[in-house]
């Protein structure tokens, strides 16, 4: 999730000062989730898993449009609004929330220290896998002279149409899930893989933006 956000904070035309303020905003987040293990049962987080899918739609949807209209504003016009647009990419999704409340129950329940300390902990390391993902990337950009606003709605577009997949995937996946869950800890496999689906999906578009555009 955090390299996700980065991506939209690669891309974007933002000065670093502001990559960190909108980092910022998932260690708020993640400190607040954290307030909320214990409160909440097993149970009831399933269920608002469940609700969460369908407005993970709605910023699937809305992914898909603002990534073919900041394409088309910028191959058309020359327009500029991916300061604007990007920020579908990085809004806090009913799927990041889950990640960030599952892998600060699963570390409150590794170490000593308060629920808040845990919630710290997940969002320091978010803010910082955001912040050198976001540096990386556009540095990474600027040097294969990729980055601009068209690169930055192929990237929304392929997560557009990978999260219109998620609703489908949420209920199968948390059908037979019990109050196991709260104390397993997160499959290092699973993170590689869907980590590297996500990076595969990014280079995938970049590399057919920029081919496109080599032809004219």
């Amino acid at each position: 999730m955090a390299f996700k956000a980065g991506l939209g904070c690669g891309f974007a035309s933002l000065k670093k000062r502001e990559v960190i303020y909108f980092a910022s905003i998932y260690l708020i987040v993640s400190a607040v989730v954290s307030l909320l293990i214990g409160l909440i049962n097993i149970d009831l987080t399933l269920n608002l898993l469940m609700i969460g899918a369908a407005i993970q739609t709605i910023i699937a949807a809305g992914m898909i449009y603002f990534g073919i209209k900041t394409k088309r504003e910028w191959q058309s016009r020359r327009h500029d609004i991916s300061k604007k647009t990007f920020l579908w990419l990085i809004v806090p999704c009913p799927i990041c929330l889950a990640a960030i409340f599952l892998a600060s129950t699963a570390l409150a329940g590794l170490i000593d220290r308060s629920n808040i300390v845990a919630g710290g902990i997940i969002g320091v390391v978010f803010l910082a896998g955001m912040c050198l993902s976001s540096y990386f990337i556009s540095l990474l950009a600027k040097k294969r002279n990729c980055k601009d606003p068209s690169a930055l709605g192929t990237i929304m577009l392929l997560f557009g149409m990978l999260y219109l997949l998620l609703p489908l995937m949420i209920p199968a996946f948390f059908q037979d899930q019990t109050s196991a869950v709260q104390s397993r800890a997160m499959d290092l496999n699973e993170m590689i893989i869907s980590s590297s689906l996500m990076a595969s999906l990014t280079i995938l578009g970049i590399a057919r933006d920029r081919y496109g555009r080599s032809k004219y």
